[in-house]
């Protein structure tokens, strides 16, 4: 099926908001062309494109309530698609960076030892996420969880950008002091710091 041969786009969406199982089928086999074609937009590499189309798809089911109120389709797939990769490529670079330092001091690498300490810090992260008052906590999560930029938050929010940036700036520098004191120092605890910077 093509996109073409959706003629109700508008009550397609609301079916798959509502957990419509058929549709979202349906949606699948007619816009995963599209996708991949935006998924290749922004990450060419021909080895991680399938994957990479999935987990669009993967993320339009888990957020499909949100399907019932987009206005333009292929707007919202593209606004997906990008948030996907990126957030891969962010994954990816983080990745590359502790390999580097490992290899830059010469550290035999513990896989198990690294995956316990990066579940540990992700857990004293989020301890830091709840202690933050509700609207820095949900700027945050915007702007981690769904990799929305300051002006996406600002439009969705209706509030100034100056405010989004101002209490992200202050819910990072939060999680980061926050981090620093509870977690064991280790260079993995300044990689997985990183990803609390603007």
């Amino acid at each position: 099926m093509s996109s073409e041969g959706i003629h109700n786009e508008k009550q397609l969406l609301l079916q798959i908001a509502q957990g419509d199982r058929d549709a979202f089928r349906a949606f699948y086999a007619a816009y995963y062309s599209r996708v991949q074609q935006y998924v290749a937009l922004f990450e060419p590499a021909r080895t991680s494109q399938d994957e990479l189309t999935q987990d669009v798809f993967v993320r339009i089911w888990e957020k499909r309530a949100r399907l019932a109120a987009v206005e333009s389709l292929k707007g919202y797939l593209f606004l997906v698609t990008r948030n996907v990769v990126f957030n891969f490529i962010r994954a990816l670079k983080v990745r590359q960076r502790v390999q580097q330092l490992d290899e830059s001091v010469q550290v035999v690498s513990n896989e198990l030892e690294h995956e316990l300490l990066f579940k540990q810090y992700y857990r004293i992260a989020i301890e830091a996420m709840d202690k933050l008052p509700p609207g820095r906590r949900k700027i945050l999560k915007m702007s981690i969880d769904d990799g929305f930029s300051l002006d996406e938050i600002a439009s969705e929010l209706n509030i100034t950008r100056a405010g989004v940036k101002k209490q992200l700036y202050a819910a990072t520098a939060f999680v980061r002091q926050y981090l620093q004191e509870h977690g064991e120092i280790t260079l993995l605890l300044f990689v997985f710091l990183s990803l609390f910077e603007l």
